[in-house]
Order: structure tokens, then C-alpha cells, then sequence
């Protein structure tokens, strides 16, 4: 049915966190397809006549607000606005943070009355789980949980690194957040000034929670610098050692993981997949020979039967002589172009 929007009562709004990104791709398919989903709302009690208490849908109405329309479609549940609330704890299909559980177990206690016991058992959830999660509102005050709800601080950053900053020292907890003004900040960005606050000393730690912004600036300057001093021969030593590895790793598979039976009925694919790595790394190869002007150190067969020695496990180096053998023998099979040996 379709409901007009002034009839809405928008009460558990401040139960879930915002989410920008989610907003912006929900305004940008109401515009191109119209609303697909309706809202969820429970008939609100007497004598609010012709009123509804939106359960489920809350970005949806705010986009359908800026849009400026006048109606959304919604889905009456039948039921008391409690059990409706416990309903879309189980129905919904994205994915909550723990402080939005904390928030709605919170109301639940709060206002609807519900003991850790019937919230645990209406929640299919234990005790603890319920104690654990109401246990947060404790540890962080209004402001820090308004900017929470506000999409300030990301839900996942303040569960991880907030809660437990809090839970050190709550008055350096509540500077940090004050200071951080109206700026949003990512999950990476309180990561590292965590992660800085732990490392520092007691001055240190006042000073990051007083300007954390220009910790933040100072932060990713000398971040940029260090990258700026990885060298192009550094990237390129490290492309060349995960190159080594893959082929560690394949000479692995091919030994242990791979039967021959196997092997044999994809012979086609293998052979195809080892020329196009014998071909890019013979390019490779081509090109840091042009640019040295092929002045590089040659491997002795010693340096070979090390390397080889060394690399895999014991069981990958079992009958090493005969897989040389016939590995010789495929060479001669293999035309010069380097085509697979035929079929037999």
C-alpha cells in the first residue's frame, strides 16, 4: 500500500549508523528505477489514527524526502512494534555493526522493557552476547555515539579501535573524538592514530589526542616520503622474488597436488599456460639483458642444483635425475618454436 510520507512517526531512526555510500547508490537507482523494496511499518497505537511507525526503510524514505515525493510504498506488519523490531533483527539481510545491536538491544531494554533474559531468548543469543553488547553504551559517551550514528566515525573503527581507547583511558578517548571536529574519518585513518597512541609515551599520547587532524596530515606526508624513497629497482627485485615464488609454488602443485593422470587430460592447457610464462618471462628476461647490456652473473650448474635444493620440501626433490631425464626428452620432442610435443 502506499502510505504519504507525513504519516510516518521516524522513532528508530538513531538505531542505525549512516552510511553515506549507501545512501548515494540508493538515491541513484530510486532515480533510475523508482522504488522496488517497500518500507516496513507497524500501525501505530490509538488515538494516533492514520499513523505508522516506520520499522525498516529509513534511507529509503530520507532519499524519497530529497527527492521530493510525497508517498512511499510500505508493508504493514500485523504485529506489536517490539516483535516487529525483534522480526527485522532476524529478517534483514545487511550485514549490522555490534554498536547498531548495542543500540537496538539497548531500546529494547530501555523502553520496551525486556529482561537479558527474554532479549537473549528473543534474539536466539546468549546472555553474555546480550550483556556484552549493552555493555557498550557505557564505554562510549553522547558525543562519541552521535558521531557514530552520524557516519562521522565508521562503525567497524569504533568497535575496533575506539572502544578499546575508550576503554584505557575514556578521558583521552573523548578528546580525541572532540577534536576531531566535523571531520569524517576513515577506519584506516583511526587505525593509525591508534595504532600512533599506543607507540607514543605519555606526552605523545596528549598530543595526538589534542590535534589528531594534523597528526593525521604530519602522518601521511612521512608515509608519502618513505614510499618516495622506494626506489624503481626496489619494485622491481620484489616483481622478480614474487615471480620466483609463483614458480616455487607451481613446481609444488606439479609435484605433489597433480597426479599424472591428471596432468595428462589437460596436457593442452598446461602446455599452452607454459609457453605463454616461458615467452612473457623470456621478454623480461630480453630487456633487463638490453638495458645491462647483458653484464649479469651467470649461474653455475652448482647455483642450480642449490637453488633447486633449496626450494620446495623434501618430497619435491624425490627422483629429481629421472624427471630431468624426461624433461631432456620432451625438450628434443618439442619442436624449435617451442610448440607442445605431439600427440601420441
Amino acid at each position: 500500500m502506499q502510505i504519504e510520507l507525513h504519516q510516518l512517526e521516524l522513532r528508530h531512526a538513531a538505531l542505525r549508523a549512516a552510511d553515506p555510500a549507501r545512501r548515494r547508490k540508493l538515491l541513484a537507482a530510486l532515480c533510475d528505477a523508482g522504488q522496488q523494496v517497500p518500507v516496513v511499518v507497524v500501525a501505530a497505537e490509538a488515538p494516533a489514527a492514520d499513523r505508522y511507525i516506520l520499522i525498516d526503510g529509513y534511507v529509503r524514505v530520507d532519499v524519497l524526502q530529497s527527492l521530493g515525493r510525497d508517498t512511499v510504498d510500505a508493508m504493514v506488519w500485523t504485529i506489536s512494534e517490539t516483535d516487529a523490531l525483534i522480526a527485522r533483527f532476524h529478517l534483514e539481510g545487511r550485514a549490522r555493526s555490534t554498536l547498531e545491536e548495542a543500540w537496538l538491544l539497548e531500546h529494547l531494554a530501555t523502553d520496551e522493557g525486556l529482561s537479558l533474559e527474554e532479549l537473549g531468548r528473543r534474539l536466539c543469543r546468549t546472555k553474555s552476547w546480550v550483556s556484552r553488547r549493552l555493555g557498550l553504551r557505557k564505554v562510549l559517551d553522547a558525543e562519541m555515539r552521535a558521531k557514530v550514528a552520524a557516519g562521522q566515525i565508521p562503525p567497524q573503527a569504533a568497535m575496533k579501535y575506539l572502544l578499546p581507547l575508550a576503554r584505557a583511558n575514556g578521558e583521552h578517548a573523548r578528546t580525541l573524538v572532540g577534536n576531531l571536529g566535523a571531520h569524517r574519518i576513515s577506519v584506516r585513518q583511526l587505525g593509525r592514530l591508534y595504532a600512533a597512541y599506543r607507540a607514543a609515551d605519555a606526552v605523545g599520547r596528549a598530543r595526538i589526542c589534542s590535534s589528531p587532524l594534523l597528526f593525521l596530515q604530519m602522518d601521511g606526508q612521512a608515509a608519502r616520503a618513505e614510499q618516495a624513497q622506494t626506489t624503481a629497482v626496489d619494485r622491481l627485485v620484489t616483481d622478480l622474488g614474487a615471480i620466483a615464488g609463483l614458480c616455487g609454488r607451481a613446481r609444488r602443485r606439479v609435484s605433489t597436488e597433480l597426479s599424472i593422470d591428471e596432468m595428462l587430460v589437460a596436457r593442452d592447457r598446461i602446455w599452452m599456460a607454459v609457453m605463454a610464462a616461458r615467452g612473457a618471462f623470456g621478454v623480461l628476461d630480453h630487456e633487463i639483458g638490453r638495458r645491462l647490456h647483458d653484464d649479469r652473473p651467470r649461474a653455475t650448474d652448482g647455483d642450480l642444483r642449490a637453488a633447486e635444493q633449496g626450494s620446495g620440501n623434501p618430497g619435491d626433490r624425490t627422483g629429481a635425475p629421472d624427471l630431468a631425464e624426461h624433461g631432456a626428452g620432451d625438450s628434443a620432442q618439442r619442436t624449435g618454436d617451442g610448440a607442445p610435443p605431439p600427440q601420441r
